[in-house]
């Protein structure tokens, strides 16, 4: 499978948390923490949506949202 490398901001407790649960899991990655919760995130979202979400039809927007 490919990668790609994806930049985000996160909390600093949130990062702190994940590398906690990283350095205590034997085998765990950041990386591989973070492409596990992803998923389970959005497997919950379709479920509760009741269908997986299509293809998008543009990119993403950049930069901070609007207010």
């Amino acid at each position: 499978m490919q990668k790609t490398r994806v930049t985000f901001y996160l909390s600093k407790d949130m990062v702190e948390k994940a590398k906690n649960a990283t350095f205590w899991t034997p085998g765990l990655t950041l990386s591989s923490l973070a492409e596990q919760a992803l998923e389970n995130a959005i497997d919950g979202m379709e479920v509760d949506r009741g269908e997986p979400f299509p293809p998008r039809e543009a990119e993403l927007s950049r930069g901070r949202p609007a207010k």
